[in-house]
């Protein structure tokens, strides 16, 4: 679906903790998450911690949406 997406103009980027999984599919821009189990946040931060987290998530997730790419990409 993404592929269709991209082709279509629309950049996609996946949170995920599978990166290696995503590259092998293709996916343009890769985001790596927290945890299998806590992809975007970390219960066992404090509230204010895991908003940090999430912030930072977003933004490199934003980052990635913006910058072109050719082939899978991971943003760390």
């Amino acid at each position: 679906m993404a592929k269709e997406f991209e082709a279509a103009g629309m950049p996609v980027a996946y949170l995920t903790t599978l990166d290696g999984l995503a590259r092998s599919v293709g996916a343009p821009r890769i985001v790596r998450g927290k945890a299998i189990t806590n992809v975007a946040g970390d219960p066992n931060l404090r509230p204010s911690d895991e908003r940090a987290l999430r912030k930072e998530l977003i933004n490199k997730a934003l980052k990635a949406l913006t910058t072109p790419v050719n082939e899978p990409t991971t943003f760390d």
